[in-house]
């Protein structure tokens, strides 16, 4: 009866994983439409890191493999523009991660806060947009390298960030 019960109980949560994957959000169609060493700019919550962290970058095509320290932070969006715009309520399922070689960068940042603008280079989501998915909390992030960071919103932007798009209700 154990066995039953375990094999019942593993089938529900691989379907709830499967469906988890194919039912994709907002936050993963967005990242589904973005390419990989693009522009991006995006606005929302965020908590930095109080030291360095490791990471390590492999090209895909050349095989080389970059290895260094970064500094960085984890960032909970409410707005991001790329290929599109998007807003969004934080949560931290839509979570990223923003890091920088130089602390000069975000040296006047709190050590956590809001709406302030990061541009950056998109270098990846760990598994792709799968991974977005099936890997919260381990490691299915998107990344974006920080070359800029802004308290003014980017041009065409208000600079609070725009209200999260509600569905219409049917009138009474």
């Amino acid at each position: 009866m154990f066995w039953y019960w375990l094999l019942r109980g593993s089938l529900v949560i691989f379907f709830m994983l499967q469906g988890a994957s194919i039912q994709a959000d907002e936050f993963v169609n967005f990242f589904a439409k973005q390419k990989i060493g693009q522009e991006m700019t995006v606005t929302g919550g965020f908590k930095r890191f109080s030291g360095t962290r490791h990471f390590f970058q492999r090209n895909d095509k050349t095989g080389e493999v970059r290895d260094f320290d970064y500094y960085g932070m984890i960032f909970l969006p409410t707005v991001m523009i790329g290929e599109g715009a998007l807003a969004l309520k934080a949560s931290s399922l839509n979570s990223m991660l923003l890091f920088h070689l130089d602390p000069a960068l975000t040296k006047d940042l709190p050590e956590q806060g809001d709406n302030v603008w990061f541009t950056g280079t998109l270098i990846g989501f760990q598994y792709g947009v799968t991974g977005i998915t099936t890997s919260v909390f381990s490691g299915g992030l998107p990344y974006l390298l920080l070359h800029r960071v802004s308290t003014s919103a980017p041009p065409g932007f208000s600079p609070s960030p725009p209200a999260v798009r509600e569905t219409p209700r049917p009138a009474p």
